[in-house]
């Protein structure tokens, strides 16, 4: 049974994502065009090196025997004669008399004699590399085979009845267009083929069910991919809005994901009377500030009171996200540093239960500054004046602030975008968090597309790839 419910299991785990390949295909799209393209090249170049032309040049004989009008002897002797004139023409005598007397080499020649049916008419075929090489042979073959056929042939004789011209179109001219369109075809399919393979190969999160089977941590939930560009006259002059639920015009899908993430979240948290919770990811652009905006917008129209702190002090991003505008005296940075007032920081968000500690300037020297008594004194008072605290942190894969915040919350959740980065990846650093000791919350799957889901995600800020990849052995799932 055991082993059955295994083999059920990576059944499960087999399974193609259409979407995700269809996506990594197109995020592929121009390496395939170029790689298509050079394999036409590359076709074009091979097979014009190798390319030997063709050119082929005609007699037409009549054929009849000496002294003899009757057409049955006539039309008998020209098939013998055909016959004993392939022969004699094929010969290596009269091979090497040609050479001698052309002075070309006829190694690759075709020489040919065939009697039209039902006549007695004889046609001498001859094929050379070039027009040259193929009139000569053909010519040099008539002025010289009377004196082979003499001793062979008997009483036949043969005339000209139409002379060979000079052969001006190759038998198997060189189609380039044709060699070029099968060449991008043939280099596309493989490189569509080869990506495909790899797409379904790589170890990404690209469903729900494989958050819990490739992950050490507990599903939170999934949010639906939802466009940045809402109307005609947003994809036009390209203007990207923020992702919020609150927005009338956001998808059911995606308002409906973030209601289940924050009864999951609200259910884990109070299970231990938890309050502050660091929303991470382990790289730049799957979507972790729009996650934490959501979920705090989501828990305050829930009748809850939540601070959304933007600790991401390298790259802020929920000021954009909120759409206003913080004061030097304002900045969360500034008070970690030691100046301004605790007051002056909570900014209103225009979502009733919902304020806002932000910023907008960028600290190079943010491990310091978050690493201060300050910042674990201010998480105190939140504590102590609302019921959630959210803290957007910078992608743990790239600095070390996600861990000093987590050291000072109480739970941490990650953000993990739909087929984007390693299953071992995410699970170290979900074992960093555990190291230190910090809770584990769970994990959320963002940006998901399938062809079942209504169409979200996105993040802001830009920083470089975690790009650590090793083998990863399970370790136990902190509950």
């Amino acid at each position: 049974m055991e082993k059955d419910r295994e083999e059920i299991q990576d059944l499960e785990l087999m399974k193609i994502e259409p979407f995700t390949m269809v996506s990594d295909l197109l995020s592929n799209l121009w390496v395939i065009i170029l790689g298509a393209a050079a394999t036409a090249m590359l076709a074009y170049v091979v097979m014009n090196v190798r390319y030997v032309p063709q050119y082929s040049t005609s007699a037409t004989f009549v054929v009849a025997s000496k002294g003899d009008s009757n057409a049955l002897s006539n039309l008998s002797s020209a098939n013998e004669m055909a016959q004993m004139f392939e022969r004699i023409i094929q010969s290596s005598a009269m091979r090497k008399k040609m050479s001698e007397v052309l002075d070309i080499d006829l190694q690759d020649a075709q020489i040919t004699t065939e009697v039209l049916e039902g006549t007695n008419l004889l046609v001498l075929k001859v094929t050379e590399n070039t027009p040259r090489e193929a009139i000569d042979l053909i010519r040099g073959i008539m002025e010289n085979y009377s004196s082979v056929s003499y001793y062979t042939m008997g009483d036949a004789v043969m005339d000209v009845l139409e002379e060979p011209k000079v052969p001006l179109v190759a038998d198997n001219p060189l189609n380039n267009r044709d060699i070029v369109k099968k060449g991008f075809a043939c280099g596309g399919l493989l490189l569509i083929v080869l990506f495909g393979i790899m797409s379904y190969l790589k170890d990404t999160v690209k469903q729900e069910d494989e958050i819990e089977q490739k992950l050490d941590a507990r599903n939170l939930g999934v949010i639906a991919y939802e466009s940045k560009y809402k109307t005609l006259h947003d994809i036009l002059r390209r203007e990207k809005k923020a992702l919020l639920v609150n927005d009338p015009v956001a998808g059911f899908g995606f308002v409906e994901g973030y209601k289940k993430l924050a009864t999951r979240v609200e259910y884990q948290m109070a299970k231990e009377k938890r309050q502050v919770i660091v929303v991470t990811s382990v790289s730049e652009n799957e979507g972790k500030s729009t996650v934490a905006a959501n979920l705090a917008i989501t828990l305050a129209e829930q009748s809850k009171k939540v601070m959304l702190i933007d600790g991401d002090l390298r790259r802020a991003s929920q000021f954009l996200i909120f759409g206003v505008k913080p004061e030097p005296e304002n900045e969360l940075g500034e008070f970690l540093k030691g100046e301004g007032k605790l007051n002056d920081i909570v900014m209103k968000s225009g979502i009733p239960g919902l304020g806002l500690i932000i910023g907008r300037n960028c600290y190079s020297s943010s491990t310091e500054i978050l690493n201060s008594d300050r910042m674990e004194r201010l998480l105190d008072v939140c504590r102590k004046t609302v019921d959630y605290v959210i803290v957007d942190s910078p992608p743990a894969g790239v600095a070390g602030d996600s861990e000093i915040l987590a050291g000072y919350a109480d739970a941490v959740m990650l953000v993990v975008k739909q087929n984007y980065m390693l299953a071992e990846d995410v699970n170290d650093i979900l074992d960093a968090f555990r190291e230190q000791k910090s809770k584990v919350l769970g994990v959320v799957l963002n940006g998901v597309r399938s062809l079942s889901s209504v169409p979200i995600g996105g993040g802001y800020g830009k920083y470089g790839k975690y790009g650590k990849y090793g083998n990863y052995a399970k370790s136990r799932r902190n509950d």
